[in-house]
């Protein structure tokens, strides 16, 4: 891939995990009464995964700039 085309994946990567971080953790929190740990907890993994898999292919890009 190109720089570009690797820094909007990055970017789209990044999003994604604002976008599932908000629905499946904060969202809950702000409605408890629709509270589900199950949910809560796969969310948190969901966008740890993501933001680790967006956190290297954006240090990958880092160290083959230098």
């Amino acid at each position: 891939m190109k720089e570009k085309q690797k820094d909007n994946v990055v970017k789209f990567f990044y999003d994604l995990v604002k976008i599932i971080f908000a629905v499946t953790v904060i969202g809950p929190i702000a409605q408890p009464e629709q509270f589900s740990i199950l949910k809560f907890i796969i969310g948190l993994v969901v966008s740890a995964m993501l933001f680790i898999f967006a956190y290297r292919l954006d240090k990958k890009e880092i160290k083959e700039i230098k």
